[in-house]
């Protein structure tokens, strides 16, 4: 990766209020603190979101985990260790009959899994929900490298932060597929071999205990299954040309140069958010989108390799020969794949395009990793184990889930038990402590009537912010804490 001179600038506003949660649907009793980033390097929101911290535009939060109703646990996938599912696999082959004929596998699809929207709109919304009342900091902050002050515009925009989950929730897809009646299957008479209604691997399996039963001797050998990867699929999928019309292309494009292809994503987005999720279409403005789905504070850095996209925010679009049918939003960073959001054409819903973008954007970071070695997880946002509408995301194996304060991976098999039992959960109960840090709150860097200086510096010639200082430098760590650039405004 190639380092660049861009600055991290936050403007911190602790804990919000405690509000309905969109999850469980207890009123004020979802919590988080929060923060809006005017920039990020792309490793700064890297080492956010390994403690916890998610971005909704330019808006970061964190669970309060010990206190909220429903625990946010961030959860990430081994993506070169990724393992298909049955439900998987019949995606994708649901996706390449519709491009060869037109028409769905008559398969009906299992659902549990089948759609990831409904957990990133209760993200999304939390703040889209009252975007009329927010105002948002726009002012550019340019730092000169040489100097020790910053230019910064005045502004009298206040920072509101509402932080009321969304009251209603996607409701899991339900295919209408053509199923076959069920046969009553036939009783099996005694000496009439193997069971027909037995799986066929089954009865191998009681052939050669007869044979063994009656010779010892006898060896068999057992070729183990070949076994398909992600990469073959998506080959096979990719593959399909019947015509310009059907054929599907995937367009990784920066953020900021989607501007091409603006009003075909705001146009599948409005139809997405009031037909899916059935907003009104008064809050689907174009302000909301661009706020929420194109506004980044991610600073795009180039790579070393010439063939890698870079690092920053993405819009990763499913075209369906001149067709925008869907589009991803996903920031790349140095470690990982962060899936955002997903918004499609509902004409499309057969598709099941939350899965089938879920193991695109899989197969993204197997690419990835070819060119940049330490990218190899795929981020899902969070896991909520209350939620039935998660559960899904436990089936993306291998899947780990951050322990909420020791900030270790855990298999999510090993936490599933202890979530049972409680909802806020510690994974790691190990006596290890973070390294000491002699990195006092006074070294925090303060940006202050565009002047940088640090934080001991600001106690003298403004007000005493100590508590906010210390609790912001706890919940960003000792590590990101020397990178930020604390903002202040009068």
């Amino acid at each position: 990766m190639q380092r660049n001179s861009a600055k991290s600038i936050i403007f911190y506003n602790g804990p919000t209020d405690k509000s309905s949660c969109g999850y469980c649907k207890k009123d004020k009793s979802s919590c988080s603190n929060g923060l809006w980033a005017s920039s990020l390097t792309v490793e700064a929101y890297q080492d956010m979101i390994d403690r916890g911290w998610r971005r909704a535009g330019k808006y970061c939060y964190k669970s309060i985990m010990d206190k909220t109703c429903c625990p946010l646990y961030t959860i990430r996938c081994e993506a070169l260790k990724f393992e298909m599912s049955k439900s998987q696999k019949k995606v994708i082959r649901r996706v390449t009959t519709f491009l060869k004929n037109g028409e769905c596998e008559k398969n009906p699809v299992h659902t549990e899994q089948a759609e990831r929207e409904p957990f990133m709109k209760c993200e999304v919304e939390n703040i889209q929900n009252h975007d009329d009342k927010m105002k948002i900091m726009s002012t550019d902050y340019l730092l000169n490298e040489e100097q020790s002050t910053s230019d910064i515009g005045s502004s009298n925009d206040t920072l509101e932060i509402i932080n009321e989950e969304v009251s209603k929730m996607d409701v899991p897809l339900n295919l209408n597929c053509n199923s076959e009646a069920q046969k009553v299957p036939k009783k099996v008479k005694p000496g009439k071999g193997a069971d027909p209604n037995l799986p066929s691997s089954k009865k191998k399996f009681l052939r050669i205990q007869k044979k063994l039963a009656k010779d010892p001797n006898f060896v068999h050998t057992i070729s183990p299954p070949e076994i398909k990867l992600l990469e073959e699929y998506i080959a096979e999928n990719d593959s399909v040309c019947t015509g310009e019309d059907k054929k599907l292309r995937i367009k990784l494009v920066k953020m900021r140069s989607s501007s091409n292809s603006f009003e075909d994503e705001y146009a599948v987005y409005q139809s997405y958010q009031t037909v899916i999720h059935g907003d009104k279409i008064e809050r689907c403005s174009r302000e909301q989108f661009i706020h929420f789905l194109v506004d980044s504070p991610l600073q795009e850095e180039k790579s070393n390799h010439p063939h890698h996209p870079g690092y920053g925010s993405f819009h990763q679009q499913y075209w369906l020969g001149d067709k925008l049918i869907a589009v991803g939003v996903i920031d790349i960073l140095p470690k990982c794949v962060s899936s955002v959001y997903l918004f499609y054409d509902p004409d499309y819903h057969h598709m099941v395009l939350g899965t089938y973008s879920s193991l695109r954007e899989i197969h993204l970071v197997r690419e990835l990793h070819k060119m940049s070695p330490n990218l190899k997880y795929y981020y899902m946002g969070f896991y909520i184990h209350s939620c039935p509408k998660m559960r899904y995301k436990a089936k993306i194996r291998p899947s780990y889930l951050l322990c909420p304060q020791k900030y270790t991976w855990h298999a999510i098999e090993k936490c599933i038990p202890k979530l049972d039992n409680k909802s806020y959960s510690i994974f790691d109960e190990s006596d290890d402590t973070e390294d000491n840090d002699n990195f006092t709150i006074d070294h925090i860097l303060v940006l202050y009537r565009g002047a940088l200086m640090p934080y001991s510096t600001y106690k003298i010639i403004g007000h005493n912010q100590d508590e906010q200082i210390k609790e912001y430098k706890i919940l960003i760590g000792p590590k990101l804490v020397r990178k930020l650039i604390y903002c202040i405004m009068d």
